[in-house]
């Protein structure tokens, strides 16, 4: 898969979570701008992945490293605003589930991602 559809695909996961509890709030803007010009995003590839958020699904890397690098950024995203809404922990749960992770896998990564922020 090309460099370029995969940052896509992350991206778009990583906006299903921030919408997962039916808003975004501006920190979840501010960490969805700095992952997609990390990932060098258009305005108008962002714009595309909002305006079809309803009709997408995940995308789950073949990698391991690369499954458990994108639940990390996933989580991120979920905690961001300081709290952890249960539609967002279950987008991430079933996230991990589908990359071969349990949810004690996902809990022990909210916790590391959590002490990363203090």
């Amino acid at each position: 898969m090309k460099k370029k559809n995969q940052s896509l695909l992350y991206f778009k996961n990583l906006y299903l979570v921030a919408l997962a509890d039916g808003k975004i709030t501006r920190e979840e803007t501010t960490l969805l701008d700095e992952f997609a010009h990390k990932m060098g995003i258009t305005p108008q590839e962002k714009e595309v992945v909002r305006e079809n958020a309803n009709f997408m699904e995940f995308f789950v890397p073949r990698e391991m490293k690369d499954r458990l690098q994108h639940l990390e950024s996933l989580i991120q995203m979920m905690t961001i605003d300081g709290e952890i809404h249960e539609k967002e922990y279950r987008l991430c749960l079933n996230y991990a589930n589908r990359s071969g992770c349990d949810q004690l896998v996902l809990d022990m990564l909210i916790e590391k991602v959590a002490e990363g922020k203090h």
